[in-house]
């Protein structure tokens, strides 16, 4: 690897990890971590849950976007949405209701450049 794309690299990982998401270069792979709380004027953990992964889809999601914007997806934005609606994800049930959820995009395939 050469030293410019060395940098380049850098770069990317140090603004990546300013918006909460995580990128492995090598394996293609964007991945962020969403949470939220339960609600607790809701009767049960269950009916908590949903609405509890629904924000926590929203919190991951606004990371994985601002992860992509820094570095440098310049798609358009119909494009953004189906690749962010392809995100798998792993949600993690809090006994409360709460919920973390992590989602994990491919970004293989994509033209990223890091923004100067």
């Amino acid at each position: 690897m050469g030293v410019v794309a060395l940098l380049t690299v850098v770069v990317a990982l140090a603004l990546v990890g300013k918006t909460g998401a995580q990128y492995d270069a090598d394996a293609h792979q964007l991945s962020a971590k969403g949470a939220a709380a339960a609600d607790p004027r809701t009767p049960s953990a269950d009916v908590a849950r949903v609405k509890a992964e629904r924000a926590a889809r929203a919190d991951a999601t606004q990371k994985l976007t601002l992860a992509l914007k820094s570095l440098g997806y310049r798609g358009e934005a119909r494009a953004l949405q189906k690749l962010l609606d392809g995100a798998v994800g792993a949600p993690d049930y809090g006994a409360d209701g709460s919920v973390t959820l992590s989602l994990s995009i491919s970004t293989e395939g994509l033209t990223l450049k890091a923004s100067k």
